[in-house]
């Protein structure tokens, strides 16, 4: 499906599911499921694994050998990690986000293209690693037995810098944001913000079509950071309406506060999870031979209990996050009233972004942060 300019959309209003993109979505979500469980297996083993062979030893008594002082050679090995890492994970995320995505028909990405994203993705990562690595070492050297509760405010306060640093840095590390140009587009988006009572800085778009044929939208920011972002490929594909039925679904989070929400929850888990490590610590450490929580080179075992620890809170994060989701879609129906409108952008999705109409309930349960396709539908029906 080639994008066209976003001031021509075409105004299809129907969308039949075809069967065939029905079947290629199932392939591709079951393809997904099995790289998921694949990269689960990874995440845990890259950080433990070498700890427990010396490796991660190796290397930290190696850098503390040189004439660095201490906290730049923990530096050093913060990043060494965190690269290491994110290097083992490279061959499973090339062949999930190009070699699949091109088979698929969704990507449109040279391989230099995504190994820049690569490169882009790697270095953010590997420097917010760094920093709260850093920050954590830090705080359980100098806060003693108060290392848990200070941290949890440290990264509170960095997780929702993060929020409003976002739309500023990193949306435009990656794409092209520029103000939406349609006159006609803009002040219906503008009605439909007003009436919504989520007022926004701007309306955007986003330029995914020369990355991937799949379409989306976002209300990113908050407070007066917040702004409406389109990308190409919705404005390209989805006639007004259905435009319309996205945006407002997006606007409802905002009205409901639901990325506030989404901050306390991850907050207040992080905080349990925290809590929990500083109950379990005298148990836990003499069982990963660890001395402390400050041996630099048990940093990766921290990384792996944190791994773990999200990947059992996962599904409850999960149908928290389905549940916020089935609001907004109801917030779009009141909002819109065009239930029509609202179903045949969910059937246009599933068949441009390839969206699994009906995945198995396990993965339902476990696995999707959205409902499912056919549960939207029959919603809105």
């Amino acid at each position: 499906m080639t994008a066209q300019a976003p001031t021509a959309p075409r105004h299809a209003r129907s969308a039949p599911p075809d069967s065939q993109r029905e079947r290629a979505a199932a392939q591709l979500g079951a393809e997904r499921r099995r790289l998921w469980l694949v990269g689960v297996v990874i995440s845990l083993a890259a950080p433990l694994v070498p700890y427990l062979t010396g490796t991660w030893e190796t290397v930290w008594y190696g850098v503390a050998a040189t004439p660095l002082p201490f906290a730049a050679s923990v530096v050093f090995f913060l990043v060494f990690v965190h690269l290491a890492l994110s290097i083992v994970a490279l061959p499973l995320g090339y062949y999930g986000g190009f070699v699949l995505s091109h088979a698929f028909g969704l990507s449109r990405q040279t391989k230099t293209a995504w190994a820049i994203d690569w490169l882009k993705g790697t270095l953010v990562a590997v420097l917010l690693g760094t920093l709260f690595g850093g920050a954590f070492l830090w705080t359980v050297i100098a806060a003693g037995p108060n290392w848990w509760w200070v941290f949890g405010i440290a990264a509170s306060i960095a997780g929702l810098a993060l929020v409003f640093v976002m739309p500023y840095v990193l949306v435009p590390l990656f794409f092209k944001m520029r103000p939406l140009e349609d006159v006609e587009t803009v002040a219906r988006i503008h009605a439909l913000v007003n009436r919504a009572g989520a007022p926004v800085k701007d309306i955007c778009t986003l330029d995914f079509s020369r990355r991937t044929a799949e379409a989306n939208a976002a209300v990113i920011g908050l407070g007066r950071s917040r702004r409406v972002v389109l990308a190409d490929t919705l404005l390209a594909e989805f006639s007004p309406a259905e435009v319309d039925a996205v945006v407002a679904h997006e606007l409802g989070h905002h009205v409901h506060r639901d990325v506030q929400r989404l901050l306390i929850g991850n907050a207040v888990l992080m905080w349990a999870g925290l809590a929990f490590a500083a109950w379990l610590r005298p148990l836990a450490l003499p069982l990963l031979s660890l001395p402390s929580l400050a041996y630099v080179p048990g940093y990766p075992v921290l990384l792996f209990a944190v791994q773990l620890f999200y990947l059992v809170m996962s599904p409850l994060l999960n149908w928290w996050s389905r549940q916020l989701e089935a609001r907004a879609d109801r917030f779009a129906l009141g909002l819109t009233r065009d239930p029509a409108a609202f179903v045949m952008a969910m059937e246009r999705i599933g068949s441009q972004n390839l969206a699994e109409r009906r995945p198995p309930r396990w993965a339902e349960v476990l696995l999707a942060t959205h409902p499912p396709l056919y549960r939207r539908i029959d919603m809105a029906r």
